[in-house]
């Protein structure tokens, strides 16, 4: 166990990461253009069985909408410099966490309804297909601005994941002994988390993509 914690923590440290993420971003963005849309509930389904472990991994690792909103949020970066990430405001921030939740409950309100003939199919195919069009669109013109803003504030799979994060075996420590609380893991966690805050991270924001643990130049952050 120890010799398998040290290769991925070796791995973690590497360059190498972000070339294996990338490409596992493209396997995904090639599921969902063959498959369509649908695909991304199944995929997120068959990584439940990982996501025990380390919680909602295709979020950070895999999913194709997060590759687009990186590369459109380092644009945003570019043009706006020290800007980038203070359109959203804190006290807005944590209360906007939840409407992904509120995203989620009311599709799948309207599967129910849908299935038990309240709403009409036409109804339904704008509500799906428009719906889901306009967040889309909207999260990721936001990423300009804001980083990882669909993850953060408008999936519905990224809702029901992050659950999740309360249930995973392996969790991200904080090691005090080691922690000089730099503030580099809160400066590049996406999801706006305070990891130099916490003994161990069980945010339900978090998309486990290991980028504080990646990044920590101590070394005091570790998925045990």
């Amino acid at each position: 166990m120890k010799a398998a914690e040290t290769i991925i923590s070796n791995f973690q440290k590497s360059e190498k990461v972000e070339r294996f993420r990338l490409s596992l971003q493209l396997v995904g963005l090639a599921i969902f253009i063959y498959f369509g849309s649908q695909s991304t509930f199944y995929v997120v389904l068959l990584s439940v069985p990982v996501a025990f472990l380390f919680g909602p991994v295709y979020c950070g690792w895999m999913c194709p909408r997060g590759m687009f909103q990186n590369i459109v949020g380092s644009m945003g970066k570019r043009v706006l410099g020290k800007r980038y990430n203070k359109l959203v405001p804190k006290w807005v921030h944590g209360p906007l966490l939840y409407f992904r939740y509120v995203v989620l409950l009311f599709l799948v309100t309207a599967l129910v309804l849908h299935e038990f003939q309240f709403i009409d199919d036409s109804i339904m195919e704008s509500v799906i297909i428009d719906g889901l069009l306009l967040i889309m669109a909207v999260s990721i013109l936001l990423s300009f601005f804001v980083d990882r803003a669909a993850c953060r504030y408008f999936c519905k799979e990224g809702a029901a994941a992050s659950l999740m994060n309360l249930v995973k075996i392996r969790k991200i420590r904080r090691d005090h002994s080691l922690c000089n609380s730099c503030g580099v893991c809160d400066r590049i966690c996406p999801m706006w988390i305070d990891v130099s805050k916490k003994d161990v991270v069980r945010d339900t924001a978090c998309i486990s993509c290991m980028k504080c643990v990646q990044k920590c130049p101590v070394d005091a952050l570790r998925v045990e």
